[in-house]
C-alpha cells in the first residue's frame, strides 16, 4: 500500500468513526482538509491555493457529473464551514458559488432541497454519503494515476515525505538510552 493509499484508508477510517457519532460537521471538514492535503500533495512545490483545490476536484472528483456542483462551489462549501460552520462564504455571498446544503440520507435529500426552495435560497442539497464515495474515488484514482508515472510519483513523495507521522515514544532512541 503506498502513501497515498495509506493516507486515503486512515482518513476514511476516521470518517466513519465520526459518521457513526453523528459528527457530520466534522466529517465534512476532515473532507475537504483531506481535499486540500492531496492537491497540495500533487503539486511540485508551495502551497495549496484555491485554483490548485479546484483543478485537482475536477480532475479526480469530477463534481458536476459525480455530485451536480461545481469545483468552486465545493471550495467556498470548504471555506464556509472550515471559516464559520456555516454554509455561507463570501463566494456564495459574491455570486460565484452556490451555497451547498448536505442530507444525511437519501430519502432526505428532496425535503431538504424543497426547503432551501420554500426560504428562496439557490443552495444545492448533496447526499453525504455521495461526497464521501466521490473523495475515496478521487483518492484511487490520483494513486493510481501517480503509481502509473515514476517522474510523478517520485515528486508526490518527495512531498509527502513532510506528512505529519506519529511514532510511539517507546520506539524513539534518545541520547544516553541507546539499545545494546
Amino acid at each position: 500500500m503506498n502513501e497515498i493509499e495509506r493516507f486515503t484508508v486512515d482518513t476514511v477510517d476516521a470518517i466513519w468513526q465520526l459518521v457513526r457519532a453523528g459528527r457530520y460537521t466534522q466529517t465534512l471538514v476532515i473532507i475537504y482538509s483531506a481535499i486540500d492535503t492531496l492537491a497540495w500533495a500533487s503539486l511540485s512545490s508551495g502551497d495549496v491555493t484555491r485554483h490548485d483545490f479546484c483543478r485537482w476536484v475536477n480532475r479526480y472528483i469530477r463534481p458536476e457529473s459525480e455530485l451536480g456542483c461545481t469545483a468552486d462551489d465545493l471550495y467556498a462549501a470548504r471555506c464556509a464551514l472550515v471559516h464559520s460552520g456555516s454554509a455561507e462564504s463570501r463566494m456564495s455571498r459574491e455570486g460565484q458559488a452556490t451555497e451547498i446544503w448536505y442530507a444525511t440520507s437519501p430519502h432526505s435529500v428532496h425535503l431538504v432541497q424543497t426547503h432551501a426552495q420554500q426560504t428562496k435560497s439557490a443552495a444545492k442539497v448533496l447526499y453525504f454519503t455521495n461526497i464521501v464515495s466521490a473523495f475515496v474515488e478521487a483518492a484511487t484514482r490520483f494513486s493510481d494515476e501517480i503509481s502509473g508515472d515514476i517522474e510523478r510519483l517520485q515528486s508526490v513523495n518527495e512531498r509527502i515525505r513532510r506528512w505529519l507521522r506519529f511514532v510511539p515514544a517507546s520506539s524513539m532512541q534518545t541520547e544516553g538510552s541507546e539499545k545494546s
